[in-house]
């Protein structure tokens, strides 16, 4: 369950994917890819956490739970789509987001596709 905290000042957002969303992620876009894409995790479940993230907060991310390997058409849309639209500045994203996952890749994947996000004009 997608929870929040605050300590000293400084908010903690968690996100657990396959609890908040789906043990079943996959794509990019809705319809095209199915319901459970990148596109409607950022729009209904990350961006709300994102918008108000400040200097010293954390965002939590669990991927441990999923069911099949996490795509890189999901992840991309996800977080490298979350600065594309403009929901958080890339810096400000790095600096909160901590990754829990079995495997580490997805940690250096995501931080990978944040990095090389550009914001939409």
């Amino acid at each position: 369950m997608a929870n929040l905290y605050m300590n000293e000042c400084h908010m903690k957002y968690n996100i657990d994917l396959a609890e908040d969303f789906s043990p079943f992620p996959f794509g990019r876009y809705t319809p095209l890819d199915g319901e459970y894409t990148g596109e409607v995790f950022r729009e209904k479940i990350l961006k709300d956490k994102l918008v108000k993230i400040v200097s010293g907060d954390e965002l939590v991310i669990n991927l441990n739970g999923i069911d099949i390997g996490i795509g890189s058409s999901f992840l991309t849309e996800s977080f490298g789509g979350a600065v594309k639209k403009g929901y958080i500045d890339k810096e400000l994203f790095l600096k909160s987001l901590k990754i829990i996952c079995d495997d580490g890749l997805y940690d250096t994947e995501i931080r990978d596709y944040i990095k090389e996000a550009q914001v939409e004009s």
